[in-house]
């Protein structure tokens, strides 16, 4: 065999071997696809509140635990003044999964409200429903009232509202003037209409 014939034999081989090679990633390119084929994403609710007309609840509460009697006594001066008022002891039930519950009543409620104390700045759990809350203050203009219990210092964004400050007003058990006064403050803010 002369060079010329072996040079063509060898470029004949070499465009074999391309070809097949090249053929052999669409095939498994095609295989690929078939084998990942696209979940469809799960529709999610819409994040966006309610408008407050439309509003299952016309506050949603977050707090920390060691706060739970507080916030009862509170929530309760709040119901009595004629608002619908929402937390997690009060949207819970059995068998429900808390943090479903819980962002399901944030999202339905018309405003939002978070009891700052030494334990809720401490928690996990409340620095997310404060995310929850603080969000969509800042974007759509839902009300957020920082209501201070404990001597804390407020998150920057906190800060720029004007706070509920229960610091020295008492516990409720006794109908405080300086709590009462603060309950109807809250009251008249969060009043829908």
């Amino acid at each position: 065999m002369d060079t010329t014939g072996l040079l063509l034999s060898a470029v004949s081989t070499l465009a074999g071997v391309v070809s097949v090679y090249f053929a052999y990633v669409a095939v498994r390119h095609q295989l690929s696809r078939r084998r990942r084929r696209p979940v469809p994403p799960v529709p999610l609710p819409a994040p966006t509140p309610s408008a407050p007309g439309s509003a299952r609840y016309d506050v949603f509460v977050s707090y920390g635990r060691e706060d739970a009697d507080w916030v009862r006594s509170f929530a309760a001066r709040l119901r009595e003044r004629g608002l619908n008022v929402a937390y997690d002891e009060v949207v819970s039930r059995p068998g429900g999964i808390r943090v479903h519950t819980v962002e399901t009543a944030i999202r339905e409620a018309a405003h939002g409200l978070l009891v700052f104390s030494p334990a809720s700045m401490n928690s996990g759990w409340v620095r997310q429903e404060y995310a929850a809350l603080m969000q969509p203050s800042i974007e759509s203009g839902r009300l957020f009232i920082p209501v201070v219990v404990g001597d804390v210092e407020l998150p920057e964004f906190a800060a720029t509202r004007y706070l509920a400050d229960f610091r020295g007003a008492g516990d409720g058990s006794g109908h405080d003037g300086v709590y009462e006064q603060r309950i109807d403050e809250i009251a008249r803010a969060l009043r829908p209409g």
